[in-house]
């Protein structure tokens, strides 16, 4: 049986980008290594203004920690 989230995703087709914006959250979940959680990135582009996000993505990777739980740490303790 196929997984449910899967023909989800069949269905939406392939992504193209309509707004800065939705170019920004894709590029910055590949970099992460976390394009499975895209639509994510594109919610918290939805959300949070550009530059904190950008400026989050550019501390994991100083820090060298180009993943999506670092993005997500950092995130949370600039929005607490």
């Amino acid at each position: 049986m196929t997984n449910i989230l899967d023909r989800v995703a069949d269905s939406l087709g392939r992504f193209m980008p309509t707004k800065p914006t939705d170019y920004l959250a894709l590029q910055i979940a590949r970099r992460l290594g976390n394009l499975d959680a895209f639509r994510h990135y594109l919610i918290l582009f939805e959300h949070y203004p550009e530059d904190l996000l950008v400026n989050i993505y550019r501390r994991c990777q100083k820090a060298g920690k180009l993943t999506g739980e670092c993005f997500m740490e950092f995130l949370s303790e600039q929005i607490q």
